[in-house]
């Protein structure tokens, strides 16, 4: 078991009991304290059932012998079927033209206006 699983048990143990422990001072006082103590008691519940939903998953797939295989790497060959663009045929197209002085590093004058939020000054 790994260490995320068994970090895992602690809020399980810790809600089961506190409403254990809930439930024996109800019991101890008589059950005078039901109506008081009871959703306490039920909500610390179900939230350590809820806890332990993932361990139990986790548990039935240790004992089946089912493990998740991880994801191959996508090879090399993959990229140009993902997509044609090469970083670096750009960033040498770039530095040619900039070379050759057909890089244009002018800035437009005129933006265009952005919408903007809240008061218009």
């Amino acid at each position: 078991m790994s260490a995320k699983t068994v970090l895992g048990v602690v809020p399980v143990i810790w809600f089961a009991g506190l409403a254990i422990y809930l439930y024996r001072v109800n019991t101890a006082l008589g059950g005078m304290a039901q109506q008081q103590l009871l959703p306490t008691i039920i909500g610390l519940g179900a939230i350590s059932l809820l806890l332990s939903i993932p361990l139990v998953l986790k548990l039935v797939r240790l004992a089946s012998g089912t493990t998740a295989k991880p994801k191959a790497k996508i090879s090399g060959a993959d990229d140009a079927a993902r997509g044609d663009f090469d970083a670096d045929a750009v960033i040498a197209r770039y530095l040619e033209k900039k070379a050759a002085g057909e890089a244009s590093f002018e800035v437009p004058d005129t933006a265009t206006p952005r919408a903007t939020f809240g008061r218009k000054v």
